[in-house]
């Protein structure tokens, strides 16, 4: 008998909140149809230029504080303007090891993953490397390694 009256609560609670349900459900004014999609159709417009979300290469005001860090520092190793560089896309990284892509040898690093990012900056037809770890800034690297895994930031 205390299951039947379960059962009894159980319906009553189902019924109720298809009233509730029911209530909450806009209903047609004089002269609108009941059918979905019949009626006034709204179309959305942009309201500006779409943008893009593409890895090219940038260069001034499109930078980032630590990439246009690296352009000037690069501009002043290379002694031209800093408007002469290109900048590709910063990667969030995953280096191999503690040498952060940039191994020197003689040198030994701590042997395990290490968050960081890489920066591709370009003058005069020459690549240039810049490589950081987590969110320190990042540093010229002569002899680049490839990290672990990548992805555009």
């Amino acid at each position: 008998m205390a299951i039947r009256g379960r059962g009894v609560r159980a319906a009553a609670a189902a019924i109720a909140l298809a009233a509730v349900l029911a209530a909450c459900q806009p209903t047609p004014s004089d002269g609108e149809s009941e059918s979905p999609g019949d009626g006034d159709i709204t179309t959305l417009t942009p309201t500006e230029d779409p943008t893009t979300d593409d890895a090219s290469p940038t260069q001034g005001a499109d930078l980032d504080e630590a990439s246009q860090a690296a352009v000037d520092d690069l501009a002043e190793r290379l002694g031209i303007d800093p408007a002469a560089i290109t900048a590709g896309p910063l990667e969030q990284v995953t280096w191999p090891d503690g040498a952060i892509g940039c191994p020197e040898d003689g040198k030994m690093y701590t042997q395990m993953l290490e968050d960081g990012r890489r920066l591709s900056l370009s003058a005069d037809g020459t690549e240039y490397a810049y490589h950081g770890k987590g969110d320190e800034p990042l540093f010229y690297c002569a002899n680049p390694t490839e990290p672990t895994s990548t992805e555009s930031m």
